[in-house]
């Protein structure tokens, strides 16, 4: 115990400034003193880095108001740091399996979930070719039409909801979301085509790329931070220990990913 809390940057003693910090065997010895003298004070200060078999060591002094008091508080804490180092575990590797099936963070559906964010980070840069190019011409059964219709509908739904959160406009808002009004015949002249693609705004393609990149990171971070309630069952995975093993396989390269947030 004392050996590991002498590692850390724990505040032992005060020092003025211009002091030397403190070497390992000093604050060994410091920790030792306050530990023999006053238990109850060493808790109290060293209460944020100790763990679960420290506390063994204060078994001998239940009873004690002030030991009794500050060991429920250190287990109350270290279980909720635990269970939530769980619960980010299992959502980690949630996605890690949601990656590798990959349509929850395909493209089409991380813009379903989010098309405003989608249409700042990538939408806005894609040409009229690249937009085309995403279309699925390969099932053009009618039932499957009709509901990428409706899904778009509540995309479109979703997009202006976004911007009217973000204080836009509210006859803006009003213009551009109608349900209920038939599509637009698509305007075939040609020099207009050429008008709107010359307004969007142009970057290299190693930006767009990498835009690309920070938007699926930030999706999902929007998935481990449990933003998606409205898109995902997070109780399927909070509660699912069928996660662990899965999170104890990953935990490397977990870890890694946490770090760089």
């Amino acid at each position: 115990m004392l050996t590991n809390l002498s590692r850390t940057d724990a505040h032992f003693k005060s020092q003025q400034r211009g002091d030397p910090d403190l070497t390992f065997v000093e604050k060994y010895k410091i920790a030792h003193e306050i530990l023999l003298k006053n238990p109850s004070k060493f808790l109290e200060r060293f209460q944020d880095y100790l763990n679960l078999e420290d506390l063994n060591y204060f078994e001998k002094f239940y009873g004690n108001y002030e030991i009794d008091f500050y060991v429920l508080h250190i287990k109350q804490n270290l279980n909720k740091v635990t269970s939530a180092k769980i619960v980010k575990n299992r959502r980690y590797s949630a996605m890690q399996k949601l990656v590798s099936e990959g349509d929850y963070f395909s493209e089409d559906e991380m813009k379903y979930r989010d098309p405003l964010l989608y249409e700042d980070m990538v939408g806005q840069y894609l040409t009229s070719d690249e937009i085309q190019s995403c279309v699925d011409k390969t099932d053009l059964k009618f039932s499957t039409i009709l509901l990428k219709h409706i899904d778009q509908l509540e995309e479109n739904k979703l997009y202006y909801q976004q911007k009217q959160s973000q204080d836009i406009d509210q006859d803006e808002y009003d213009d551009n979301i109608d349900e209920d009004k038939p599509d637009e015949e698509e305007d075939d002249d040609e020099s207009e085509l050429e008008s709107d693609e010359d307004e969007k705004p142009k970057i290299p393609e190693q930006e767009k790329q990498q835009l690309k990149a920070e938007f699926l990171q930030i999706m999902q971070e929007k998935f481990l931070s449990g933003e998606d309630t409205n898109f995902f069952d997070y109780s399927q995975v909070d509660k699912n220990n069928e996660y662990d093993s899965l999170a104890t396989i990953e935990q490397d390269e977990q870890e890694k990913y946490f770090d760089e947030d």
